[in-house]
């Protein structure tokens, strides 16, 4: 039976525990080098305004910046696990398939480096007052893609091999997994979603998982791996099937 990965709350980008302390050194990198940019600015903030005539502009501009510095730190983990990704790239180029889950096989040890990389920038923008940046911004950077009028705010997204096109909505707590492991197999498929599409509360779209226009998925409803939901029809159950004549939805 396919079993998805972990999806730890705090952990948006699971790692294998084989590998975590491997690549630890890199996670610890990107968190030092993110907050360089926060430091360049105190430094500045403070010395042009920690002045005997200026303390009571100093003391009113605080809440402005610690806010300023939420985002520069945001905008740093993102600059720099990009650039840790691009290296990684030009290493050994992400690609779809189905893998050995062993720490030796180059395919599943990059995906866990890649996810060790996006770990902290995601972290971040999880806990960031505005949460619905963390899949319309954060996502997008790391280039899963994502249209106009979607709403998609409070579902788990996986951070790449995601296409989502226009005005699609998906319903709270749902999960788009783009890989999942089954018994010594990782996978990684491509997920795409359709223009127009309507997914339920607390859906899990498997790897492959394809959906055309217009197509429903009712609520607490899954995909299968490689699963096709054809164009303006409805597809509900355990895993999801078109949905038959005198069936109550759900969505």
């Amino acid at each position: 039976m396919f079993q998805p990965a972990s999806l730890k709350l705090d952990s948006p980008s699971p790692v294998d525990e084989r590998l975590r302390n491997k690549y630890i050194i890199i996670y610890f990198m990107i968190i030092t080098l993110s907050f360089l940019p926060v430091s360049f600015f105190e430094y500045f903030y403070i010395r042009y305004l920690w002045k005997e005539d200026t303390y009571w502009i100093f003391f009113l501009f605080i809440p402005l910046n610690i806010f300023i510095n939420l985002y520069i730190l945001q905008l740093g983990a993102l600059s720099f696990s990009f650039l840790f990704l691009t290296i990684g790239k030009l290493i050994h180029y992400p690609k779809e398939g189905v893998f050995i889950r062993d720490i030796n096989d180059k395919d599943y040890r990059y995906w866990n480096l890649r996810n060790m990389i996006k770990k902290w920038p995601l972290f971040i923008m999880a806990t960031h007052p505005f949460p619905w940046l963390k899949n319309r911004f954060t996502l997008r950077f790391f280039g899963v893609k994502i249209g106009k009028r979607t709403i998609c705010d409070n579902c788990w997204i996986s951070s790449e091999f995601v296409e989502i096109q226009d005005n699609v909505i998906i319903g709270m707590g749902s999960t788009i997994l783009s890989f999942g492991i089954e018994q010594d197999k990782f996978i990684i498929k491509k997920i795409i979603i359709k223009s127009d599409v309507l997914i339920g509360a607390k859906c899990v779209l498997l790897p492959g998982t394809r959906i055309e226009k217009k197509a429903k998925l009712g609520a607490l409803s899954y995909t299968g791996y490689n699963s096709i939901l054809k164009e303006d029809s409805i597809y509900i159950g355990n895993p999801a099937k078109l949905k038959e004549k005198g069936v109550k939805e759900n969505f």
